[in-house]
């Protein structure tokens, strides 16, 4: 029987639950808070678990932690300790709809692994959407898959950059396919395919997409 999305990712948090990475910050959150201003406002954008939404509150951040899995939700809630919990607000939202926040409303959006799953029409929605709620001069940092990886290509072809693989559709992006999404409104800081993540790692993958922009 084939799974919606819902089903699909509470499955996932369930399998990653007995992980030892889903409980720490990620290897790209703890690369690029050398490049966020000391304090402020952030959105974590389809924060799973929360692991990043606690570092980011830990360094003294106001976070709001924002994903579509029920799943996700409840156990980001359930492991937030109370010294955190005044720092963090947690929401279920999808990210292909517009965001329910106000214009300027942020300082940061982070994105880890979670702004790849979309039709080039949403994608560029959202990317919109993350110029709309920063403040200008905030910082968009995005962590997305690689026209490197291994699955690349493996799934049915849905439109240029998007495959369904395993039942979900999936964008790959490449150094080169990004900058037409964020050009007009972030002034880029990094952009290579140089990122990783601890359950890559395992296996060998090192060049996810990484991207840090200014909002001009």
């Amino acid at each position: 029987m084939e799974r919606t999305p819902a089903q699909y990712w509470d499955g996932a948090h369930e399998k990653y639950a007995n992980t030892d990475w889903i409980n720490q910050p990620t290897m790209f959150a703890e690369w690029i808070i050398q490049y966020l201003p000391p304090q402020g406002k952030v959105l974590d954008a389809g924060c799973g678990q929360g692991q990043d939404s606690r570092f980011f509150a830990a360094k003294g951040y106001d976070v709001t932690g924002v994903d579509f899995a029920h799943e996700g939700i409840r156990r980001a809630v359930e492991k937030t300790p109370p010294e955190l919990a005044e720092r963090i607000t947690f929401q279920q939202v999808d990210l292909s709809f517009p965001l329910p926040f106000a214009d300027e409303e942020f300082d940061i959006v982070h994105s880890h692994l979670a702004a790849h799953y979309f039709s080039e029409k949403v994608t560029q929605q959202l990317f919109d959407e993350f110029a709309r709620v920063l403040k200008r001069g905030g910082t968009l940092t995005l962590l997305l898959n690689s026209v490197h990886d291994a699955e690349y290509g493996t799934g049915e072809k849905i439109e240029e950059g998007l495959y369904l693989v395993d039942g979900i559709a999936k964008r790959y992006f490449s150094a080169e396919t990004l900058p037409p999404f964020v050009e007009k409104a972030f002034e880029p800081i990094v952009l290579d395919e140089s990122g990783e993540t601890y359950k890559d790692r395992a296996v060998g993958n090192s060049n996810l997409v990484r991207f840090v922009g200014r909002k001009r």
